[in-house]
């Protein structure tokens, strides 16, 4: 009786404090739920798994095209959640040649681009237009020569005194020329 007469007093009462414990419970929900949606939409979240698929890559002696679609996406999703990051270009690049593997040229051409233009200050930019060219340059490829020494130009007159310049001049020797028509200069230079 007595638990029915208090009942009766706060009702007010009971029904904010339910009202409330019941918002706790959903604020609670809905924090779990952000949780965890945050630390699997967190850069940290991506570095960790990009870093291990990586490595699992690395040791591998035969080319699984699961393994590479999977390190494909985490690679991209790592770079687009991590977009301040410098680490960004990195798996892009690495997400270009993953995808040329994978035939998937126009994903390869798609990325690298994407670092030339997002992160105009990456140190890997050289590295990024040179892949570029030699996709254009590569009959199998791109298949796009002009735009291959449009390219291969560039980087000796942007990046004069590096490598990139060293290999984009030797590499344009041969744009446009099939591997077979390659092998055969240079066994006449031999």
């Amino acid at each position: 009786m007595k638990l029915q007469w208090c009942v009766l007093i706060n009702l007010g009462l009971i029904f904010v404090s339910c009202q409330e414990s019941s918002s706790q419970k959903n604020k609670k929900e809905v924090s779990a739920d952000k949780k965890s949606k945050n630390i699997t939409d967190s850069c940290s979240y991506y570095l960790n798994k990009s870093k291990t698929i990586d490595s699992v890559l690395l040791k591998s002696n035969n080319f699984d095209e699961k393994t590479a679609i999977e390190a494909n996406n985490i690679f991209v999703k790592c770079a687009l959640i991590c977009n301040d990051d410098s680490i960004s270009s990195i798996y892009l690049i690495k997400a270009a040649q993953l995808s040329q593997s994978l035939k998937k040229i126009d994903y390869s051409e798609k990325y690298l681009k994407k670092i030339i233009e997002d992160y105009p200050n990456s140190k890997l930019i050289p590295a990024a237009k040179f892949l570029l060219a030699q996709y254009y340059a590569d009959k199998n490829l791109l298949n796009q020569p002009q735009k291959a020494k449009d390219i291969f130009n560039q980087i000796i007159k942007e990046y004069p005194q590096t490598i990139w310049a060293e290999n984009a001049a030797a590499a344009l020797q041969w744009v446009g020329k099939s591997d077979e028509e390659i092998l055969k200069e240079l066994k006449k230079k031999k």
